[in-house]
């Protein structure tokens, strides 16, 4: 939703509808995120479908090194968020600083990960940074780079609005009381 958010603030015509997970079509997936095409195809799997989002709406970067750094990005996003969900970094606070870290180094140059405008790995980041908020036990405070640019992107008008729609990026179980 957030590259389709960004892709209309960008002031591109963009037409979406949001489906339950049962309106899905059985032969590409069974859970959510799915998108179905103007052409009728259907996909599912979150990155697949922020690479094709970001190719289609210019949300990659503006050159060929911007798009193979958006790409590993959003790679490196998932690979984090995957270890978050699984409390891998609750025994292991090295690990997370390692990918903090990584992430520090991505924010030296620029606002957001790729470049000064945001892409699909950011918008990919606010559903990690709401999975590493829930379920690891440590903070990534001695990232300033990585703390400040996680309240920009808050601040980026389609992730707030997002944000205050009450959407739910990560079941209910998983948020800390």
């Amino acid at each position: 939703v957030l590259a389709l958010e960004a892709a209309k603030a960008k002031g591109l015509e963009v037409k979406y509808e949001l489906a339950t997970p049962e309106a899905a079509p059985k032969d590409v997936g069974f859970a959510v995120p799915m998108l179905k095409l103007p052409s009728g195809q259907s996909m599912s799997q979150t990155c697949a479908i922020l690479s094709v989002l970001g190719d289609k709406f210019g949300l990659k970067g503006t050159s060929d090194e911007e798009h193979i750094k958006c790409q590993q990005a959003v790679l490196d996003l998932d690979d984090m968020f995957l270890e978050a969900e699984h409390k891998k970094w609750n025994d292991n606070h090295d690990r997370a600083d390692k990918w903090f870290a990584v992430l520090e180094k991505k924010l030296e140059n620029t606002k957001f990960l790729v470049s000064d405008e945001p892409t699909v790995a950011d918008f990919h980041a606010v559903f990690a940074f709401a999975w590493v908020d829930a379920c690891y036990d440590g903070d990534y405070a001695k990232f300033p780079k990585l703390t400040q640019y996680l309240k920009d992107l808050d601040e980026y008008e389609p992730v707030k609005n997002m944000k205050n729609s009450g959407v739910t990026l990560i079941p209910k179980r998983y948020l800390k009381k």
